[in-house]
């Protein structure tokens, strides 16, 4: 009789053990499917499909689960009050991250559940900040599924790759995640409705505008408004204003060490702000019209004297801008411009 009960009470202990480990199995899948669960209906509150995460929530869905989780999070780490840093460029990126997301969520028909998109706040979570280890922005970082340590195991976008925006953002999920975000869909510039509103009030006024084409009497027949758009495209190229336009750069700065203090001149090759670039494009533009001046009307002056006159304001003053946009690289960029006498001089 030993032997049977023997049997038994192993089989019973066996039993034991596979309806715990199924029964554990369960609760942890089940638990797992509400994680996701809570994950969408977050999404499907947000517009864009960000989830806005904080200290309760980060503990929620990254380090009380176990790994490896079911899904994975990118996360976008903003501070409202450095908004108004243009050079940090957040409200921009957060733009851009937004439409990352509401791209991938589109793109997938709004049934994946690999991946989700989120945004942490600084004066509302500093403890996550320092749980992820993140002291500068702008800053965005993937927690994968395995990721036990936040700080040391996500993956960090390098912040050289926020020059693409959207496009570069996506990039990083694809190359990380071995997802498809798929094409980044922006919204249009202008509405059908604004469209169609601009197009009735170009043709109301189609059929006077063509009268006035054909009888020469527009402002684009007056040699004057030509001349002024060719001075204005030759200071646009010198001033660097495309490169302001480009990098969005600020016109001035404000002094850290003196808030009432504007800085408009930055000392440094790194960075050119609007006011210099402007200040240079006016010093060259000064120069090129005396030059327009000597060659295409100081010809038709008569009297000798007031050609040599002219002529010499001319030099002086190309010579003073000229010098002085020497000074200001000089003192920007530390290299020095110099002047070579013939050998044959010497």
């Amino acid at each position: 009789m030993a032997i049977p009960s023997s049997s038994a009470y192993l089989f019973l202990l066996s039993f034991f053990t596979l309806s715990l480990f199924l029964a554990i199995s369960t609760a942890e899948s089940e638990s797992e499917l509400e994680l996701v669960a809570d994950l969408r209906a977050l999404q499907s509150e947000s517009k864009s499909g960000v989830i806005h995460l904080d200290d309760r929530t980060i503990a929620k869905f990254l380090t009380s689960p176990k790994t490896p989780r079911p899904y994975s999070i990118l996360i976008f780490f903003d501070a409202t009050q450095l908004h108004d840093k243009t050079e940090l460029h957040l409200r921009e990126l957060r733009q851009e991250f937004a439409l990352v997301a509401s791209s991938f969520i589109t793109n997938h028909n709004n049934s994946n559940t690999k991946l989700f998109f989120a945004d942490i706040e600084f004066r509302e979570s500093q403890s996550s900040f320092h749980l992820f280890g993140v002291n500068s922005l702008p800053h965005i970082r993937l927690v994968g599924p395995t990721a036990k340590s936040l700080k040391d195991e996500s993956e960090q976008m390098d912040q050289g790759d926020f020059s693409r925006l959207a496009e570069s953002m996506a990039e990083f999920v694809e190359s990380r995640t071995k997802l498809t975000v798929g094409p980044v869909h922006r919204p249009p510039i202008l509405s059908k409705t604004q469209m169609g509103l601009i197009v009735a009030l170009l043709l109301i006024p189609s059929p006077f505008i063509a009268k006035k084409i054909f009888a020469g009497e527009t402002l684009l027949h007056d040699p004057k408004i030509w001349l002024s758009g060719a001075v204005f495209i030759y200071f646009f190229s010198v001033s660097g204003a495309m490169h302001n336009i480009i990098r969005k750069m600020p016109m001035f700065l404000v002094d850290r060490n003196d808030p009432n203090k504007l800085i408009f001149f930055y000392q440094g090759s790194g960075m050119q702000l609007g006011a210099e670039g402007f200040a240079v494009g006016f010093l060259y533009t000064i120069v090129g019209l005396l030059l327009a001046f000597v060659t295409h009307l100081l010809v038709y002056v008569k009297n000798a004297k007031a050609k040599r006159v002219a002529m010499v304001f001319a030099i002086c003053v190309s010579f003073w801008a000229v010098q002085k946009v020497i000074f200001l690289d000089n003192w920007k960029t530390g290299y020095g411009i110099h002047g070579f006498w013939p050998s044959s001089w010497n």
